[in-house]
């Protein structure tokens, strides 16, 4: 990712490469599905049914900060809560365009467990031009 590019006919800096190129060493990026879905009606049965996409995008794992957990503390979750930085963008549920929450598969060290997990998207915290940070819950399978 080019640490200059133009957006709206000005050319800008690409501060999240920067800071990503800069994290490498202690945290590099890793490989993430990203499920994404939409709702639809089945013709058939007419059953309101989830139809997936999947797709393979790089992405940075963080524990939450605390300022990050002062931004979700009266939303009541519990359970293993980190924060992902993808290139691209991600939402959760958006009732009006019909789109199901996005999930994530990554593999992870959870309480010493060490395999593909699967994620809820419950919030998306920062969604820029060409990158975006989400908040995501552990579900309780395993990949």
């Amino acid at each position: 990712h080019e640490e200059l590019y133009w957006f709206w006919g000005k050319r800008v800096i690409n501060l999240r490469g920067i800071a990503n190129n800069a994290i490498q060493g202690i945290n590099p990026n890793i490989p993430i599905k990203l499920i994404t879905g939409k709702w639809a009606i089945d013709p058939i049965d007419l059953i309101q049914k989830p139809i997936y996409t999947e797709a393979i995008v790089s992405g940075n794992v963080q524990s939450l900060s605390s300022d990050d957990l002062r931004q979700i503390e009266s939303m009541n979750l519990e359970g293993t809560l980190r924060a992902v930085y993808l290139y691209g963008n991600v939402s959760g549920v958006v009732r009006v365009s019909e789109q199901a929450t996005s999930v994530l598969k990554f593999t992870a060290d959870v309480g010493g467990d060490v395999q593909e997990w699967t994620w809820n998207v419950f919030k998306v915290a920062e969604a820029w031009t060409g990158w975006c940070k989400v908040f995501v819950v552990l579900q309780n399978e395993s990949a």
